[in-house]
């Protein structure tokens, strides 16, 4: 089947998806994940290997797009209220499910290596689907506002931890060498990290101050919504082809104009009513791409990730909100809305692949069965856990933005 076929086919039923959920009241981004199981590799094959292939680039920009909005969380005048907040929450919450993770896989015996790895990816919550449940709850209040800027920082304390246990795997690998060049290989274990997290601000930096300065000199609607998407593509085409982040590019290109222009309340609210067909497409693909087979592989040590990882997200929220002086709305709830994961965790296992072909095979089949479970049950237990603390205002018929 060619690409139009298949978009086709994604749209029409994320569409069907989308009232079937609603019958059952799950989250719509759930239905969207089933429909792309149904439809994908996995069941009726319709949607194939080389058609997601094919696909990738709207996966892509509709993450860009999803990390943009994530970055108005840092507007200045807003996030330093709740930046000490977010920031101590997302550490204890991140280390505490990496080192669960590692610890576990330590006393089953793996190296260290596979260990610390396997705990640096555990920390990263998905952006994308946390989002998406937000955006469907309509949901607004203290613990959505922690919420947003918890899933900003994540991502890059994630990006930094596994960067710097990386760099670490990698300096032993290479001082173990007889010819080793201990400076070299410090600089080759450590400029990747410099240059995707400096790189990437930098590169998001530059195109927001652009997108913010042309924007306003824009009235209409249409040509708002081309020069954001073309921000955005723009962003996401430079990070790929300068080997940075997408993701933290993107998240530094909203946060740079939601500071710059007094216009990104009304930017943001335009390009909410027009993006539901891409983030749709992205849930699909992400469905249809995942490895339903290897779930019975998750093994012993799959589900010490699972129960690891879960565990450090929902002690880590609680110590950590506890600690940060959050209410107890906040203290009970907020760590079952982190249990999702997704796009960074496979993008790290890429990495993974690629810098470390002899560690790559076990962790791939650890982490992308758990990813499997993580997208099934994430966006319930968020939903779940935004309808009890009563921010839910899923009724409302006006599509939310991730600007408040």
């Amino acid at each position: 089947m060619n690409e139009l076929a298949s978009l086709g086919i994604i749209l029409f039923f994320a569409l069907l998806a989308g009232h079937l959920v609603k019958i059952v009241r799950i989250p719509e981004v759930t239905g969207y994940i089933l429909a792309g199981v149904a439809v994908g590799p996995s069941f009726l094959g319709w949607i194939t290997h080389e058609n997601l292939s094919s696909l990738e680039v709207f996966s892509e920009v509709a993450l860009g797009l999803i990390l943009f909005s994530i970055g108005s969380v840092f507007e200045f005048t807003a996030f330093r209220h709740l930046a000490r907040k977010a920031v101590l929450i997302t550490l204890v919450e991140s280390l505490l499910a990496g080192g669960i993770v590692a610890a576990g896989m330590l006393a089953l015996g793996q190296p260290w290596t596979i260990s610390l790895l396997l705990g640096a990816i555990s920390m990263e919550t998905a952006a994308a689907t946390t989002l998406m449940v937000v955006r469907e709850s309509n949901a607004a209040g203290e613990l959505t506002e922690t919420l947003k800027g918890l899933i900003a920082i994540n991502n890059i304390c994630c990006l930094i931890g596994f960067s710097l246990v990386a760099a670490v795997v990698d300096l032993s690998i290479k001082a173990s060498s007889p010819d080793a060049a201990i400076a070299q290989a410090l600089y080759e274990s450590l400029y990747p990290l410099v240059w995707q997290l400096f790189g990437s601000v930098a590169l998001g930096f530059l195109i927001g101050v652009l997108l913010s300065f042309w924007s306003s000199h824009i009235e209409e609607q249409g040509e708002t919504l081309i020069l954001m998407a073309g921000a955005v593509l723009l962003c996401v085409g430079f990070a790929d082809w300068l080997e940075l982040s997408p993701l933290i590019a993107s998240l530094a290109v909203g946060a740079t104009m939601v500071n710059l222009t007094a216009h990104s309340r009304q930017l943001f609210q335009a390009l909410s009513r027009t993006d539901p067909p891409l983030y749709a497409i992205f849930f699909v693909i992400a469905g249809a791409d995942m490895n339903i087979a290897a779930l019975p592989t998750l093994g012993l040590l799959g589900v010490i990730y699972v129960v690891g990882r879960a565990a450090g997200k929902l002690i880590g929220t609680r110590t950590g909100a506890k600690y940060a002086g959050a209410s107890e709305t906040v203290q009970k709830y907020l760590g079952f809305t982190t249990l999702a994961q997704a796009g960074l965790a496979i993008g790290l296992v890429l990495v993974t692949n690629q810098r470390f072909p002899e560690l790559g095979p076990k962790i791939a089949t650890i982490v992308l069965a758990a990813v499997a479970v993580f997208e099934l049950i994430g966006p319930l237990a968020a939903k779940f856990a935004l309808a009890r603390s009563g921010e839910s205002q899923a009724q409302s018929s006006e599509p939310a933005v991730l600007l408040d």
